[in-house]
């Protein structure tokens, strides 16, 4: 089972309850919001892994948030999984077509809603980049998957290439190793979280002859983050 942060947002106090504590026992860190506006605010801020959000919102159609969030550069990485009483199929087709990774109906079943949280999280993150993205020296063409340092080239596998793309774009946000995982890896279960600490070495190793070795940081207990602020 992959730990994740997780944003549940629903107008309904009783169904929100008891959709959080399901997923809390299992030990997810999960945030309760009960309409859009909060919702959206929470997820510029905590950009949490899932949002687990309702179609019926008091300020705004849950499809139309899917939509802002969806369109949002930096958001728009983020797992979606849409509610909604019974399972009506426009309801299903709308979460759908605007870009949702699952649908689950009320009343909802927790057994069932839990696998498909955790079929969620399973996934690898796909969102779309910019061309390129750069900070401190550091340049990604995100087309070219091609990686300068101070205006040298410098040749990275594709998960350190993938890791480094992954910090850089979301600077000074920590992130840990199961995190990490969850964003760069595939999942694969013979992965371990110390595979990370393997990866974040070596790209240290590469990014020392530029003296940008120390924008890869260690947060003591917490894990990795990318800052030019060293």
């Amino acid at each position: 089972m992959i730990l994740a942060s997780i944003l549940v947002v629903d107008p309904d106090s009783v169904s929100r309850a008891e959709i959080a504590d399901g997923l809390r026992e299992l030990g997810h860190d999960v945030s309760e919001t009960s309409d859009a506006g909060s919702a959206l605010a929470a997820v510029r801020m905590k950009k949490p892994d899932l949002m687990v959000c309702d179609c019926s919102l008091p300020d705004l159609p849950g499809v139309e948030l899917l939509s802002d969030v969806r369109g949002s550069d930096d958001l728009r990485a983020m797992r979606i999984l849409m509610t909604s009483d019974g399972e009506r199929t426009e309801d299903v087709v709308s979460t759908l077509k605007f870009g949702a990774d699952d649908f689950i109906g009320k009343p909802i079943n927790m057994a069932e809603f839990l696998a498909r949280v955790d079929a969620c999280l399973r996934r690898p993150a796909s969102y779309r980049q910019a061309r390129s993205v750069s900070a401190g020296g550091i340049s990604i063409d995100t087309v070219g998957h091609r990686v300068t340092v101070n205006e040298s080239f410098v040749s990275l596998a594709p998960r350190e290439y993938r890791l480094l793309l992954f910090l850089l774009s979301n600077q000074d946000r920590v992130y840990s190793r199961k995190q990490l995982l969850l964003h760069v890896w595939d999942q694969d279960s013979s992965v371990g979280p110390r595979t990370v600490d393997v990866h974040i070495r070596r790209l240290r190793s590469m990014l020392e002859p530029y003296d940008c070795a120390g924008y890869l940081q260690t947060v003591r207990g917490s894990g990795y983050r990318f800052s030019l602020n060293v």
